[in-house]
């Protein structure tokens, strides 16, 4: 065997080996640590390497080789092609139904780029923003700025670590509450009544599965689901979950009756974190815009997000008629 077909030989099976490891902890102990939630949520991209170790393999023959990364490709396939084939069209009820718009950010609970945010909230003009890590400092900073003029109505968790959060509208907030879980307000509950119809929005931050926090962040998703399951109105859910369509929380938190904005547009792969680190760009989608009956998303983008590691997320939002 040539020298060089050896050294790709041996490489393929060293690229194969951990990601055959990853593969089978999803299928067999799916987020069972924290260090495969992290893998997890890197899933559209994690096993791309198969794909170029089966081409490599197929033209140099190694059949053994291009089997195993063959069965890589289709573990790849399966675990990602969920959230691509979720695209649908818009709906043609929903191009003339009623609609608002909504900005969600996580900004940082050490941001000091204010204007940042406050040119991207002018420019979108929102009917609602919900912000997370919202700091007292921050908002302060926002409202000097005159953006939020037109949205008056506020409700706020007021503290300067990430568990600060804020939701401001243009119309009235009732019904407003915060749930929280061992200390962490992680979900922002009020009702608006938007075209005669109350809907319920909700501000999400769920905690970051990392340093010991993986319990802790399966319940706050388990949390979320239970407020939505218990709603009987249309319910729009917007912030940071710390999660994607690779962990099996977030699947059974869309389970419950919700509806991936992002996925449903077909902009699964309109990553929002880590933002600002140069070159590298986005690599996950941990924020997203989530709806029920009624409640369809139109148009989803992301922002910039001066001063955060997130991207913000800004979305259309259409009332339609209930099904019969």
């Amino acid at each position: 065997m040539p020298v060089r077909s050896r050294v790709l030989h041996l490489g393929g099976w060293l690229v194969l080996a951990p990601l055959s490891a990853v593969a089978l902890a999803r299928v067999v102990t799916w987020d069972s640590r924290s260090v495969l939630v992290g893998l997890n949520a890197l899933t559209p991209m994690l096993f791309l390497p198969s794909w170029v170790v089966a081409i490599v393999a197929g033209v140099f023959r190694r059949w053994a080789l291009l089997l195993a990364a063959a069965l890589l490709v289709v573990a790849h396939l399966s675990f990602a092609l969920p959230e691509l084939l979720a695209a649908e069209d818009v709906p043609s009820s929903a191009l003339t139904a009623p609609a608002f718009r909504i900005f969600s950010a996580n900004v940082y609970a050490g941001n000091r780029d204010v204007a940042g945010y406050a040119e991207e909230i002018r420019r979108s003009r929102p009917d609602v923003v919900v912000l997370q890590e919202a700091t007292p400092d921050f908002l302060a900073g926002l409202e000097a700025t005159g953006v939020l003029v037109d949205l008056p109505h506020r409700l706020t968790v007021a503290r300067f670590d990430p568990f600060a959060a804020a939701v401001a509208s243009h119309w009235a907030l009732n019904e407003d509450d915060v749930i929280s879980v061992d200390g962490r307000p992680i979900l922002l509950r009020v009702t608006v009544d938007f075209a005669g119809t109350p809907i319920r929005l909700f501000g999400v931050h769920a905690v970051a599965p990392v340093g010991g926090n993986r319990g802790e962040w399966v319940e706050d998703l388990e949390t979320i689901g239970e407020a939505v399951a218990a709603e009987r109105r249309p319910v729009l859910l917007a912030g940071d979950f710390n999660a994607t369509w690779g962990h099996r929380s977030f699947r059974q938190l869309l389970d419950v009756g919700l509806t991936d904005a992002a996925a449903e547009r077909g902009k699964a792969y309109q990553m929002t974190w880590p933002r600002g680190m140069g070159l590298v760009p986005p690599l996950t989608r941990i924020d997203h815009v989530l709806t029920t009956e009624r409640l369809t998303v139109t148009h989803i983008t992301t922002g910039r997000g001066r001063g955060s590691d997130h991207r913000p997320l800004i979305a259309d939002v259409a009332l339609i008629e209930p099904r019969t």
